[in-house]
């Protein structure tokens, strides 16, 4: 009887280790992630931005990207909605955000999302808008494409 109760503890003790050694990995993962703020420009000229009017023939919102390993999958970073006014050329669209681990050099794109005449997801090219960055620990930068 003493050999199972034994054994239940050090399962309850490995378990909480456990527990904390990956909670702990996730908090020092953000805590020392990079702050990163992005910025471009956007012409709505040719395709206007989408409204509670216009929901289709219109830019959406934006997505940054990491592209850095064209043989994985691609990571969606942050999506950014369209600025006010999105009439025009818009000068400045921008964002920030936290990345980071992974760090070294990475590729971050921007690409424009919107929806075809037939209400159907459309995205520009990633590799139309991009950067290769090293990115470092509580590194502050800023991304102009």
């Amino acid at each position: 009887m003493r050999l199972i109760h034994q054994s239940n503890a050090r399962r309850g003790l490995l378990a909480v280790v456990a527990a904390l050694i990956i909670s702990g990995g996730i908090f020092f993962s953000r805590v020392l992630a990079a702050n990163v703020t992005a910025s471009w420009s956007y012409d709505y000229g040719p395709m206007p931005a989408c409204s509670e009017t216009r929901v289709i023939d219109c830019i959406d919102h934006f997505e940054v990207l990491d592209i850095t390993d064209s043989n994985k999958q691609v990571v969606v970073i942050q999506s950014v909605s369209n600025p006010k006014p999105a009439v025009g050329k818009v000068d400045k669209v921008s964002t920030d955000f936290k990345y980071g681990p992974p760090f070294g050099q990475r590729t971050i794109s921007v690409i424009a999302v919107g929806r075809d005449r037939e209400g159907v997801r459309r995205t520009s090219s990633p590799y139309a808008a991009r950067v290769t960055v090293s990115i470092g620990p509580l590194a502050k930068m800023s991304l102009v494409f």
